[in-house]
């Protein structure tokens, strides 16, 4: 009995000091993969460029009254992906296109903020996990697309770490950027140590706590 009223009263005082907020969170990803290929053919002739996405969605944020460490939970509609150039697959002619998925996200930070009058400075660092509802694979020389088949090009599950800082302003408005790594390897077509996919995104983003 001690013992848990012990937890309560460190509990108690914990949480007194914060305080909870609920945000709409909408922002700008750039993403891409990384991507290991074994044959040194296909890598030579195959590039990756950022895909510019989207990012969407519902936080909440429980905040230090004035500095301290706070923690974020959140989820997100997500756009994933990487456009391309494929010199290897057509002789004498260039493929152009790109590949989206559509991720819904659940991010689980830790926080850091610093006040500063109505000004606030803020970084967090933690993990997400991710499910990929759909995508699609679109060859833009060719004006063709295709729906991404998860069963036998890539697993629906993704899971990493993200790190960010940004500016919050009168305790509403936060402008920040987060990078954020896959640490799964996406790729079922041939799951080797040669071969993998891993996710990676910076986002550019606004938040508005309620």
């Amino acid at each position: 009995m001690k013992k848990f009223l012990k937890i309560f009263v460190v509990l108690f005082f914990l949480t007194s000091s914060l305080y909870a907020q609920i945000g709409i969170k909408a922002g700008i990803n750039l993403a891409n993969q990384i991507k290991s290929l074994s044959s040194q053919d296909i890598a030579d002739g195959f590039n990756r460029e950022n895909l510019t996405g989207y990012q969407v969605g519902l936080v909440y944020q429980l905040n230090p009254r004035k500095s301290g460490i706070g923690a974020e939970i959140g989820i997100l509609a997500s756009q994933k992906g990487f456009s391309f150039s494929d010199s290897t697959s057509v002789a004498n002619n260039v493929l152009r296109g790109y590949h989206e998925i559509n991720y819904i996200e659940l991010p689980l930070n830790l926080r850091y903020r610093i006040k500063l009058g109505f000004l606030g400075v803020y970084g967090y660092g933690g993990l997400y996990g991710g499910y990929a509802l759909n995508g699609r694979h679109v060859i833009e020389t060719e004006n063709t697309a295709s729906d991404i088949g998860f069963k036998e090009m890539m697993d629906r599950a993704d899971y990493g770490y993200n790190v960010g800082l940004g500016l919050e302003f009168f305790n509403k408005i936060q402008f920040g950027v987060n990078w954020s790594q896959g640490i799964k390897n996406t790729n079922t077509e041939n799951d080797t140590a040669e071969d993998f996919t891993r996710n990676r995104v910076f986002s550019i983003g606004l938040t508005y706590l309620f």
